[in-house]
């Protein structure tokens, strides 16, 4: 019980067998770690100057972090999360909220986000639209029909294969390294995307900002039955 410990600053329960976590009193708390267990209940509802909240790997469905205005990282991947509000959490760097239910997610709000990880959801709707620092996102395995990284102009890495895109607009990522895009509808026929680049001059060699060269999605693949291959078309 932590409970009377209201000076408390950091604590790591992970790796228990908790079922639930009350941590409403622990006012001073900055970082808490309560990863594998079996929680169905964690409340962080007061816990305004945390920092830094892991809680993957248990049972949660729903997580209340509205509180958390002082919040820069959460995990909460591999729960039962049918939805996920970080609208009050503006100053979020990292959040890797991927293996839940969630069928939409909004940061918009998170304009110091830098790295998002929602993949293996059930995501109808992303909105990165604001997110000009964010340089890393991996939205696949998802449902999405559409995406909008036209703001997202820091950005240097995506993956969105297996979705239901039938498109995707690249021409404002110059600085993207590395994109991931197979698994997806297209026209059955060609995946269309538009960059800043065509099929005759796919940029090669090393990025000047990594240590990785350009990784561009060439290959074909299958999709309802059809061979679908990738067309970049450059922006107009």
């Amino acid at each position: 019980d932590v409970s009377n410990n209201i000076v408390l600053q950091e604590l790591d329960c992970s790796h228990n067998q908790l079922t639930s976590l009350d941590m409403s009193d622990n006012t001073a708390l900055r970082r808490l770690r309560c990863d594998y267990n079996q929680l169905i209940s964690l409340d962080v509802s007061n816990n305004i100057v945390l920092q830094e909240l892991r809680c993957s790997h248990n049972q949660l469905n729903s997580l209340d972090v509205s509180g958390c205005s002082a919040l820069t990282r959460l995990s909460c991947y591999d729960n039962q999360l049918t939805s996920l509000d970080v609208s009050n959490n503006i100053v979020l760097q990292e959040l890797d909220c991927s293996h839940n239910q969630l069928t939409l997610l909004d940061v918009s709000g998170c304009s110091a986000l830098t790295r998002l990880f929602c993949y293996d959801n059930q995501l109808t709707s992303l909105d990165v639209f604001g997110c000009s620092v964010l340089f890393v996102v991996w939205c696949f395995k998802n449902q999405l029909t559409s995406l909008d990284v036209s703001e997202c102009t820091s950005l240097q890495e995506l993956s969105c294969s297996s979705n239901q895109l039938t498109a995707l607009d690249i021409s404002h990522n110059t600085k993207l390294s590395k994109l991931m895009c197979s698994g997806n509808p297209g026209n059955g026929a060609v995946f269309p995307v538009t960059a800043w680049f065509d099929n005759n001059s796919i940029p090669i060699g090393e990025v000047p900002y990594r240590s990785f060269s350009y990784d561009f999605t060439s290959r074909n693949w299958k999709y309802g039955g059809h061979i679908v291959r990738i067309d970049y078309r450059k922006t107009k």
